[in-house]
């Protein structure tokens, strides 16, 4: 019976060689993914150094990504929309939220409203169906996102500062507004602080909390999320004062064991680290870290408009790196995050290869950085260094007009 169970042992162990060497000999290689741009389609922004003679985007591109590769194919139109410059994507795959942004819409202006336009994903070809568009309930909607259940989609309307749900169809239609909210306050900042502006809104891990960053005000606003209900109610405390040193607080991320939470600002270029108590859905801080270069503070004390605004953060999938993207100064920062205290420590600042990356993300494999430029009509493709978090540009660049908004779907 001993040699029959050591010869069982045997078998098996050579058959995981054999397994082991298969596999090394010839990987599985991961699916494709579609990618999807948002874009602003109505405005040609000016600045030195963008192309002359720019065609304007139409909407919505999409193109094919192999992240065996790291290639992307020629972008082409999924849709045909106004500003869809913030891009949501269902927990199932199989639908895609925009909003219709109006940049120049500022403080409450009930003529002026954005929208927000629900699609299906063809999973074969990566075309998308608008299923039906439907008001935001405020203006200069900026920033949408969905709750873990996919029941919601949860609004941040920058001009006049407030956020709001809306309920989601079976079909992945949009549905009745089950919360709006808007907020009062004003930072020290006049030329962008006479109100508030909601730039952002997420939940937290367990679905119980909402978090808004309120950049007119330097508050991060802590709701409750009621997933049966829809609706927000504030948490108590209800919001976090930002200094106005670490003022304009625009994304807000949690990394993915959710004990921590870290808050871009974009008038100070500072990554704010919190704790997260999950239970009372509280926030602390325990370090601030600057991120633009040397001469950031000399506009702001010389009373002229700062060109550096930082603009979105990203903690990578393992939890072990941290990435923002600074507009003006045209960088990617890259961060260690300490397992143990969620800290940052610097590991490198790189050019976007390209002028205003608005947004970035991470690839579903952990393997690739897509940076939208915005000014420079271009996405550019970064290769994530294995044990390192370092990222280097590859060769190959997509163009897509006016990007800035980045986000992958799973392609059949």
């Amino acid at each position: 019976m001993l040699r029959l169970r050591r010869s069982i042992r045997h078998i098996v162990a050579a058959l995981a060689a054999l397994v082991v060497a298969g596999s090394q000999a010839a990987p599985i290689l991961a699916q494709d993914y579609f990618v999807y741009f948002g874009t602003y389609t109505g405005f040609k922004y000016m600045k030195k150094g963008a192309p002359a003679g720019r065609s304007l985007s139409k909407g919505i591109y999409v193109s094919r990504f192999q992240p065996a590769t790291g290639e992307l194919s020629d972008a082409r139109l999924a849709a045909e929309i106004v500003n869809p410059s913030f891009l949501a994507i269902h927990p199932n795959h199989k639908f895609l939220y925009s909003v219709i942004e109006d940049p120049l819409s500022l403080g409450p202006a009930l003529d002026k409203a954005s929208f927000v336009s629900a699609f299906a994903i063809d999973p074969a070809q990566g075309n998308l169906r608008l299923l039906n568009t439907v008001p935001t309930g405020g203006t200069s909607t900026c920033y949408l996102s969905l709750d873990k259940t996919g029941k919601y989609v949860l609004l941040a309307n920058y001009g006049d500062g407030s956020v709001a749900v809306r309920r989601l169809k079976a079909d992945g239609s949009l549905g009745e507004q089950t919360a709006f909210m808007r907020f009062t306050g004003h930072g020290v900042d006049p030329s962008y602080q006479l109100g508030p502006h909601a730039h952002s809104i997420d939940v937290s891990a367990d679905n119980r909390f909402a978090v808004v960053s309120d950049l007119g005000t330097d508050k991060v606003r802590l709701l409750r999320f009621d997933a049966e209900s829809g609706q927000l109610t504030p948490n108590d405390p209800p919001d976090v004062d930002v200094r106005p040193a670490a003022g304009g607080p625009r994304h807000f991320t949690f990394p993915p064991d959710g004990k921590h939470g870290y808050l871009l600002s974009e008038m100070s270029g500072i990554v704010t680290v919190y704790d997260w108590d999950a239970a009372r859905g509280v926030l602390k801080e325990v370090q601030a870290v600057h991120t633009m270069p040397a001469d950031f503070n000399m506009y702001r004390d010389a009373g002229m408009v700062n060109p550096y605004r930082s603009a979105e953060v990203v903690v990578h999938p393992s939890g072990k790196y941290l990435y923002e993207s600074n507009r003006g100064a045209d960088t990617i920062g890259v961060y260690a995050v300490n397992a143990v205290d969620g800290n940052l420590s610097r590991i490198q600042e790189v050019s976007s290869r390209g002028i205003t990356p608005r947004q970035f993300a991470i690839d579903p494999t952990g393997n690739y950085l897509l940076a939208a430029n915005q000014i420079t009509d271009g996405v550019a493709i970064f290769r994530i260094e294995d044990g390192s978090g370092r990222i280097l540009a590859m060769r190959s660049a997509l163009r897509v007009e006016t990007p800035v908004c980045v986000k992958f779907v799973p392609a059949n």
